[in-house]
């Protein structure tokens, strides 16, 4: 009987506060309805004076990993032959580009080319860029592998032709960057033979000064010894380089597990073709001294080790040759790097600003800060009619106020 009785007073209590909102919303219907259309005509006002936006769009299609067509040549080569699988597929295209497409070195020819800084009243090249980075939108479908960038500018020629001069610079930076990893081996194998070349006429000049001091002819027969060891090492360390390169360009840090064990292999290697190296040198050097040659034969053993140096370039160079021309066919025959699948037009429609929905947040903020005012009203209200209230308030207010 009891708890039927508690029952009904808990209802009676809950219809009584439901009365009393409504009671209260009613009494504060002037601020609620005043505050919800004051918010609907700031966002009409808003909304009507907002500055239409067009949006242009352009569709991108990376170049597609494959496995190099140098690798059946590679195979030839010994201990060359993984090079073109090792650096083949280990880096994220889409979001290459993406990064690119936003790095400052592009955005700066966009600045320049179409005189950013007036157009958007900046200060500084950055403010620019920082308007423009915000006025472009580059999303990736993972499926697809495509990259649509979405340019969006008050002038909807403006736009189209500011989405089309990303892919143009973007071609341009790509010219100047290996990205692929037939340009990472060309650039690296380019780079190997000249460095090579200077080598190989500082070693030819020391063999004719030392030949012409020791007078005595070296042959092949005399220098051959450790050639071939020295030139199989000197290909394995540049197959090693050129994967560790490949890595570092896909941003692996130096705590990655391939970058560790290609960099103790390359230690390795180093080490053991300075010692084949030296070992060469004391051989010489003690064949001098069983023979008990004098200063002259000293003179000739350098000779030997002069032409021994010039035979190992001249064998690395052919390697890095053959090498460099395979890199430049794998480059000719990958096609563009970067294909524009839809190019941009000019937009038909506005993108913007949504002005229903600006129009429906704005009334839908203005009822929320009438409530909230209803709400504060009605507290004081009750306050007011408490007893004791005008001296907490007082005291609240001594206890606040800057003296």
């Amino acid at each position: 009987m009891n708890s039927n009785i508690e029952t009904n007073d808990s209802i009676e209590e809950s219809e009584i506060s439901l009365w009393d909102i409504l009671i209260a919303l009613g009494e504060e219907k002037k601020w609620i309805f005043g505050s919800a259309a004051a918010g609907f005509v700031i966002a009409l006002v808003v909304a009507l004076t907002a500055t239409t936006k067009y949006t242009a769009k352009t569709v991108l299609m990376p170049p597609q990993q494959a496995q190099s067509s140098a690798a059946s040549a590679l195979a030839s080569l010994g201990s060359l032959a993984g090079l073109a699988g090792g650096a083949a597929g280990i880096k994220s295209q889409d979001e290459l580009y993406i990064a690119l497409l936003k790095s400052e070195r592009l955005q700066n020819s966009l600045v320049q080319k179409f005189a950013l800084i007036e157009r958007y009243d900046a200060k500084l090249p950055m403010d620019a860029r920082q308007v423009l980075d915000g006025s472009v939108k580059v999303m990736s479908d993972k499926k697809s592998g495509l990259i649509t960038l979405e340019v969006t500018d008050k002038d909807p020629q403006f736009s189209a032709k500011l989405a089309n001069a990303y892919v143009e610079e973007l071609g341009k930076v790509l010219g100047g960057l290996a990205v692929s990893e037939a340009q990472q081996r060309r650039k690296f194998f380019e780079q190997q033979v000249t460095q090579i070349k200077d080598q190989l006429a500082k070693n030819e000049v020391t063999f004719r000064q030392a030949q012409a001091q020791s007078g005595m002819q070296v042959t092949q027969a005399l220098a051959e010894t450790g050639v071939r060891a020295s030139v199989e090492l000197r290909q394995q360390i540049a197959t090693r380089e050129v994967q560790l390169q490949s890595l570092r360009t896909t941003y692996a840090t130096d705590i990655n597990p391939d970058v560790i064990r290609l960099s103790r292999e390359l230690s390795a290697l180093r080490g053991q073709l300075a010692k084949t190296e030296k070992g060469g040198a004391n051989a010489d050097a003690n064949s001098s001294t069983a023979d008990g040659a004098g200063g002259k034969d000293a003179v000739g053993q350098v000779a030997v080790r002069a032409y021994r140096d010039v035979k190992v370039q001249e064998a690395m160079l052919d390697v890095m040759i053959r090498q460099y021309e395979l890199a430049r066919v794998d480059e000719s025959r990958e096609g563009p790097l970067l294909q524009q699948v839809d190019v941009a037009s000019v937009p038909e429609r506005k993108s913007g600003p949504k002005r229903s929905l600006m129009v429906l947040a704005g009334l839908m903020l203005g009822l929320f800060i009438g409530l909230c005012i209803a709400g504060v009203r009605r507290l004081l209200s009750k306050a007011n009619a408490q007893p004791g209230w005008q001296e907490q308030r007082l005291a609240l207010y001594k206890a606040w106020r800057l003296r």
